[in-house]
């Protein structure tokens, strides 16, 4: 008898309750690995450091009204993320950079698909149809690539 008593007594979860539950732990790993961006723009020139590879080209979108940046170009190791309107936390994702030097380098020319890490400040193009519309003013230039970032940041 005290069996069919405890029984009585666990009755399913209403659907109600079964569904905020299940969206509860939907949402949890996106708030908790929430993305914050960074701004880019006239009065935000964030110094940077980023890491990748050094290319010479870089194609646009078929059929888009962007044209491509002079390069050179890096392809980052991680991925840059930026501000989307000023909203920082809407994020545009950059996975490929303009590299700039501050007397037109002919030198990294010849870093073609080298792996560099360069330190810099970190700017936005004036026209929206620039792509990719974020450039790197070269402070500082060497071989290698930064450590993969820990799990814990």
């Amino acid at each position: 008898m005290r069996e069919a008593k405890l029984a009585a007594q666990v009755r399913p979860a209403p659907r109600a309750l079964l569904f905020s539950i299940a969206l509860g732990l939907l949402l949890l790993p996106a708030t908790a690995n929430a993305k914050n961006c960074f701004m880019v723009d006239y009065e935000n020139a964030p110094a940077a450091t980023v890491s990748g590879r050094i290319t010479a080209h870089h194609r646009v979108p078929k059929g888009s009204e962007l044209r491509a940046a002079d390069g050179p170009f890096l392809n980052l190791d991680t991925p840059l993320l930026t501000a989307n309107g000023g909203d920082t936390e809407q994020c545009l994702v950059w996975r490929k950079i303009v590299i700039m030097s501050h007397d037109d380098d002919p030198q990294l020319a010849k870093w073609t698909n080298q792996h560099v890490i360069i330190f810099g400040q970190l700017n936005r193009f004036g026209s929206a149809l620039v792509d990719p519309a974020i450039f790197i003013k070269v402070k500082t230039i060497k071989k290698g690539s930064l450590p993969p970032r820990s799990a814990h940041h």
